[in-house]
């Protein structure tokens, strides 16, 4: 997906329905500009209804028999209605149940009755909302993760395909039948890119996905199951996969987080997450932007660097002012303390790395409100690397980063012992 300026942007966003339980009318809005503001028009909301053990909470007020509603408010309303007034196009998670990850496809008869407990809630979600916000009421997600470990065989497949299409049947036969998307993952110790490219030529032959449905695999270069480097090499194999099913569309989930410590990703990662998959597929979609780049649940910083590369075409490339002072004190036989004054940036500082002898020990940064470390960035840190520090004085300093992830000069630390 190349944008009429010629570079790649985002079009549109997951966002897990639980983060927005607290959130009125007004903070909806805001979301829906900043997501406006960079260029989005599409929302995929995740985690309407959801199912741990034998309880089934759900974010709207259902009359399925023992569905159970979280929060006062008809969150699902508040989205809809929002979207609908800027003009966003929203596909809802239809159901998930936490057992999938234990179960899949080694519970046939379990996934079969998951698909039919689904279509449940799609008739209902259909009959309550479908009428008042046909514009924004814009598709189905099918929430079940897929992955190339758990399925592999062609039994497993066809569990798979059997599930899809109890499904897909169903909103056919109710005139439920929306644009339908699916967000399976990868990871590179499990097949190959073509044995996954070939598995899902296998389910889209015995489904009835079709015209419109989208197929948007992840990238999983945030969840660390692929390198950027491994990227172009499997959703080539895709694609292939996806241009045996005619109709059928193929986008990309690029993911905006690192999986090493749940932090967002920095956005020189981000683009060129987009820069690479761009070329093979019709669109990209993105999970999170708002969850890790949404000035609604992280510092403004993202926003404002992102935008100004939606803008420009091209992402700042400043280094950010190097961090005040930094200072390490002996603080016991093996152990240093650190601290340092802030640095600062155009866009503002996303974090400090700090070094000991040269080789990175640890690193702070903007955390999320609703899913990150409430302790926020950091600007001390206490060296505890027995038995090394017993034998010499470490050479500590410290860099600053911003949220483009240019990285500063480094500070030396002033050593008392």
């Amino acid at each position: 997906m190349i944008t009429a300026n010629s570079y790649p942007i985002v079009n549109g966003t997951f966002i897990q329905a639980d983060m927005t339980l607290s959130w009125d009318r007004k903070t909806w809005e805001s979301e829906f500009h900043y997501l406006h503001e960079v260029g989005m028009r599409y929302l995929v909301l995740m985690g309407i209804t959801s199912t741990a053990g034998n309880v089934t909470k759900t974010i709207y007020p259902s009359k399925i028999t023992g569905f159970q509603k979280t929060g006062q408010v008809d969150a699902l309303d508040l989205c809809l209605s929002s979207a609908e007034a800027a003009g966003f196009k929203v596909f809802l998670g239809i159901n998930f149940n936490q057992e999938w990850w234990k179960k899949g496809a080694r519970d046939p008869q379990w996934l079969y009755r998951q698909m039919d407990r689904g279509n449940l809630i799609a008739d209902e979600l259909y009959e309550l909302y479908h009428h008042k916000y046909s514009g924004a009421f814009h598709g189905w997600y099918w929430e079940y993760e897929v992955d190339n470990l758990n399925f592999k065989t062609e039994k497993e497949l066809a569990v798979l395909a059997k599930a899809l299409n109890i499904t897909l049947l169903h909103l056919k036969e109710d005139k439920e039948k929306l644009p339908l998307l699916l967000s399976p993952f990868m990871n590179k110790r499990y097949s190959t890119p073509e044995e996954y490219g070939e598995n899902w030529a296998f389910v889209f032959s015995n489904t009835e996905l079709g015209q419109g449905d989208i197929f948007c695999p992840q990238d999983c270069v945030g969840g660390g199951g692929l390198e950027l480097g491994d990227v172009t090499r499997w959703f080539t194999a895709l694609k292939k996969a996806v241009d045996t099913k005619p109709g059928l569309l193929f986008w990309a989930n690029v993911e905006s987080f690192d999986h090493k410590n749940w932090v967002s990703a920095p956005l020189k990662r981000f683009i060129k997450q987009l820069e690479t998959v761009s070329p093979l597929v019709d669109n990209c979609l993105t999970f999170s932007y708002s969850h890790y780049y949404s000035p609604n649940n992280i510092d403004k910083g993202f926003h404002e660097t992102y935008l100004d590369y939606v803008e420009k075409g091209s992402l700042e490339g400043g280094k950010p002012a190097p961090p005040g002072e930094v200072k390490a004190r002996k603080v016991g036989k093996t152990q240093f303390l650190i601290s340092w004054g802030p640095a600062s940036d155009d866009f503002g500082i996303c974090g400090y790395l700090l070094y000991r002898d040269k080789k990175l020990i640890f690193s702070t940064q903007a955390q999320r409100k609703y899913g990150g470390d409430p302790q926020g960035i950091v600007m001390s840190y206490t060296d505890t690397a027995f038995p090394y520090l017993t034998w010499k004085n470490p050479i500590y300093e410290v860099r600053a980063f911003d949220f483009a992830g240019n990285v500063s000069d480094s500070v030396k630390a002033v050593n008392v012992v």
